[in-house]
């Protein structure tokens, strides 16, 4: 890991404990995660799809978002090379980038701690993170907009599909008042 790199997780790690006590998860699973969620994030393409490969194996969608290869091969290197057994915390790994329906609490937590943390200087970065005074969900939903907004704007139309079916499963809690 990079220096910055280092520092960037520590910041998620300090961002996820905050947000994990705030909607009642994990702390130490939260911060734990946070840290450990871009452990494959400086290794070259060829090296995360191979770990991938190996209990991870990327399906089609996958293969249009090599930027979100290192979620999922830092979970597979977690379990296999790192000995990690907690589920909760190499899911929470695992979906920091995409999301996916039916994301659990603590992965919720990491993937919005990831983009709130202390490091993050992009333009909507402060609307998220008072959105997470009011509602992770919320706020999870912004996140995703704002992604597909910039991925549109940068040409790059093809949103991850599990991306979109987490978006929908918000959306469609938000109608319902739930």
């Amino acid at each position: 890991m990079t220096p910055k790199r280092l520092y960037h997780s520590e910041c998620v790690a300090d961002a996820a404990m905050m947000l994990a006590e705030q909607y009642g998860a994990d702390t130490h699973r939260a911060m734990l995660a946070g840290m450990l969620h871009d452990c494959m994030k400086c290794a070259p393409l060829e090296a995360q799809r191979a770990v991938c490969e190996r209990i991870f194996p990327l399906r089609a969608e996958d293969m249009d978002a090599p930027q979100v290869w290192h979620a999922f091969a830092g979970a597979a290197y977690l379990a296999l090379e790192c000995g990690v057994t907690d589920e909760a915390v190499l899911g929470a790994v695992r979906w920091h980038t995409t999301g996916h329906a039916g994301m659990t609490l603590l992965e919720e937590v990491v993937f919005t701690a990831d983009l709130i943390s202390a490091d993050r200087a992009y333009p909507d970065v402060e609307v998220v993170r008072s959105l997470c005074g009011q509602s992770l969900h919320a706020a999870s939903q912004y996140i995703l907009e704002y992604i597909f907004s910039k991925l549109e704007q940068s040409g790059r139309r093809a949103v991850h599909p599990d991306s979109v079916a987490w978006y929908h499963e918000l959306t469609k809690e938000k109608a319902n008042g739930t």
